[in-house]
């Protein structure tokens, strides 16, 4: 039974969406908790080829045991549903999401929509020829800080912005398919921050040069290092720099963004601090109030764009445009040349 957060709540309960979740190991462990704590989802199966991930994860939730299937299509011919969230990796994302669309299920997936742009646009394609949702959980746009920036920018305080800087800085120590990828921080974590600039500017890249490297002392097998520098369609100039073996100061996940502007600049770390020229003030600006954040908000914007029957914030078909940015990054690596972003929509 879910807990109520207040009365309002009352009409959402009582309309749940049912959900079937296909990967609840590892990172789908922590969806399986944001899932059971929202208002509007009730999770109805769980999908895993891991047994002793299935176990865990029913054990924590209480998920019958005949609700628990090793493969989609047990769960599909089993119980009803209305969508399905996808957590595997990324290469058997189109599988996967294919098999919910032809069952007739909205899905909400994990970035990176899929491992080619080919087989993100068959998904696309797919939910579009079926009318069903088709979201991509880019949850960092989905934080206060990211829409406070955003704001900051729209209400013109400190102009217009020209460039930024963004720095991202860490060391996790992954296992399984990421410790494998030829370029990990780019395909599996730099479309966080490529989709938070479209966000954050309000327009999408033009032009992408990127160098990739693996520092000595790193864990990866490919190249966990790389510099980007975008040109975005409304002038504004970008350049993301970017580790995940970074042995010593370490920035949050959202990352170290710098951002001048006409009258001023923006700093946003763990606050959002604004500056305007000739000023010694710097003010701390009040973050966006969000009654929800994060991943919790990916759900949320899921069932209303379900519910309100209109696309979601980062819909499938948008987040084509962020996905652009990788693969165009990936091929300025390899060719040491600028790319154009199009090319690949």
């Amino acid at each position: 039974m879910k807990t109520l957060l207040c009365s309002e709540s009352v009409e959402v309960l009582e309309a749940l969406l049912r959900l079937i979740q296909v990967g609840v190991g590892g990172f789908g462990r922590s969806w399986t908790d944001i899932v059971d704590s929202s208002e509007l989802w009730d999770a109805v199966a769980y999908v895993d080829i891991n047994e002793e991930a299935l176990k865990e994860a029913a054990a924590a939730h209480e998920m019958p045991k005949d609700r628990c299937f090793k493969d989609l299509e047990s769960a599909l011919a089993s119980v009803e549903a209305d969508a399905a969230l996808i957590v595997v990796p990324p290469k058997v994302h189109m599988e996967i999401a294919l098999q919910s669309l032809k069952a007739g299920l909205h899905v909400l997936i994990e970035k990176p929509l899929a491992d080619t742009m080919e087989n993100a646009k068959r998904i696309v394609s797919e939910a579009d020829k079926r009318s069903l949702k088709l979201m991509v959980s880019q949850n960092y746009r989905f934080r206060r800080g990211a829409r406070t920036v955003r704001r900051l920018i729209e209400t013109g305080k400190v102009g217009n912005p020209s460039y930024a800087v963004v720095n991202f800085h860490k060391a996790p120590r992954f296992r399984g398919f990421r410790l494998r990828m030829d370029h990990p921080l780019l395909i599996d974590m730099a479309i966080h921050h490529f989709d938070t600039m479209r966000y954050i500017f309000n327009s999408d890249p033009s032009s992408i040069y990127c160098e990739t490297w693996r520092p000595k002392w790193s864990w990866f097998k490919g190249d966990p290092c790389a510099t980007v520098m975008i040109k975005m369609e409304n002038g504004v100039r970008l350049t993301y720099v970017g580790s995940w073996v970074s042995l010593g100061w370490e920035t949050t996940w959202d990352g170290d963004w710098r951002i001048e502007c006409s009258e001023g600049g923006i700093y946003w770390n763990e606050k959002v601090k604004s500056k305007l020229r000739d000023s010694v003030n710097e003010v701390t600006e009040r973050f966006v109030p969000m009654p929800l954040e994060d991943r919790a908000y990916s759900l949320y914007e899921f069932a209303e764009a379900i519910r309100k029957d209109r696309e979601p914030e980062t819909s499938g078909q948008d987040n084509l445009k962020s996905l652009a940015m990788v693969f165009a990054s990936l091929e300025s690596a390899e060719s040491g040349k600028s790319v154009s972003v199009n090319k690949y929509l």
